[in-house]
C-alpha cells in the first residue's frame, strides 16, 4: 500500500485519485485549470480536503480623507482576520489555501455620502459599497475618478508584487498588463450622430491575466500583496465619491488544507 509520499511522488501518472470517501477518476486535462484541479486533488483528497473553483478580491481605498494625500504603495490584506474587512473583498481564511490560476486588477468606483452611513470623503458605507463599479482604466468621465486621471495612470506605470513569509514569489508584475480600454467607454459623446453609453466595455474575460506559475496562498503564512508606484503622487479623493485598488485571484479554494499543505511540503523535502 502506498504511503503519503509515493502517491505524491506518483501522482502524475495515476489514473485515479485516492480520496477519503473512495477514488476518484480524474477528468481528462484538455486544459491548464483542468491540469491544476488534478493536481491539487491528488494532492488533497486523501486529506479530506475539497478542492472549488473559486476567487479571492482584496481591496484598499485610496483614500479616506477629504485633505490631500500621498499614493505610493498600495498595501492589500489577504487573510480573513487582517485590518478592516470591506463587504465587497473575499478573504483567505486561516484553515484553507488558494491556488492562483488568474490575476485582475480594478479601480473600483462609487459613491460615499453621509448620508447612507458613509463620510463624504473616501468612506463609503455598506451599501454605498455593494455598488462599487469595477473599472479597467482611470476613465476621466468617471465621477469617483474625475481629475486624478494622471494622479491613478501613475498606478499603472507601477508593479504588483507578492512576498509570503520571507519569500518572494512575484518581484514585479507590471501594472499595465492589466490596463484594458475598450471600444466603447462610459461618458458622454460630444460628436454629432453620436450616442453615449453608460458602461465600458472589456476586451477580455474581467480584464484578467493568467498567472505562470500557479502559487498557493495558505491561511497560515504572512502574505504581503503591495502595488508600487514609480514615486509618491499627490492624491485628493473626488468630494463624495471613493476609489478602491481592486485585486481579484481566480483559481481553486482548498478547504481545510492550510495544515496539510505544510505536511505535504515537509514530506517532500525529506525525499
Amino acid at each position: 500500500m502506498m504511503n503519503q509520499r509515493q502517491r505524491l511522488v506518483k501522482r502524475g501518472a495515476a489514473t485515479q485519485i485516492n480520496a477519503m470517501g473512495g477514488n476518484i477518476v480524474p477528468a481528462r486535462a484538455f486544459s491548464r485549470k483542468q491540469a491544476v484541479f488534478n493536481e491539487k486533488a491528488s494532492q488533497y483528497a486523501s486529506q479530506g480536503v475539497i478542492t472549488t473553483p473559486g476567487y479571492l478580491r482584496l481591496e484598499t481605498l485610496l483614500s479616506t480623507s477629504g485633505s490631500a494625500t500621498s499614493l505610493n504603495t498600495i498595501n492589500f490584506n489577504t487573510l480573513d482576520t487582517s485590518g478592516t474587512k470591506q463587504p465587497t473583498e473575499r478573504r483567505l481564511k486561516l484553515s484553507d489555501t488558494f491556488t492562483i490560476t488568474d490575476i485582475s486588477f480594478y479601480i473600483g468606483t462609487g459613491v460615499a455620502t453621509v448620508a447612507t452611513g458613509g463620510t463624504g470623503t473616501g468612506q463609503p458605507g455598506s451599501v454605498e459599497q455593494a455598488k462599487e463599479r469595477l473599472n479597467t482604466f482611470p476613465n476621466q468621465q468617471v465621477v469617483a475618478i474625475g481629475a486624478n486621471t494622471d494622479e491613478l495612470e501613475a498606478i499603472y506605470n507601477g508593479f504588483l508584487s507578492l512576498r509570503v513569509d520571507t519569500t518572494t514569489f512575484l518581484d514585479s508584475v507590471p501594472m499595465r498588463q492589466f490596463y484594458r480600454v475598450g471600444d466603447t467607454q462610459t461618458g458622454t459623446v460630444f460628436a454629432t450622430g453620436g450616442t453615449a453609453t453608460n458602461q465600458s466595455t472589456w476586451n477580455t474575460a474581467m480584464g484578467k491575466t493568467s498567472l505562470l506559475p500557479t502559487i498557493e496562498l495558505n491561511g497560515q503564512s504572512n502574505i504581503e500583496w503591495s502595488i508600487t508606484l514609480p514615486t509618491s503622487i499627490p492624491y485628493t479623493q473626488v468630494a463624495d465619491t471613493f476609489c478602491n485598488a481592486v485585486i481579484v485571484l481566480e483559481g481553486f479554494l482548498n478547504q481545510g488544507a492550510a495544515g496539510v499543505q505544510r505536511r505535504v511540503q515537509s514530506i517532500l523535502r525529506k525525499g
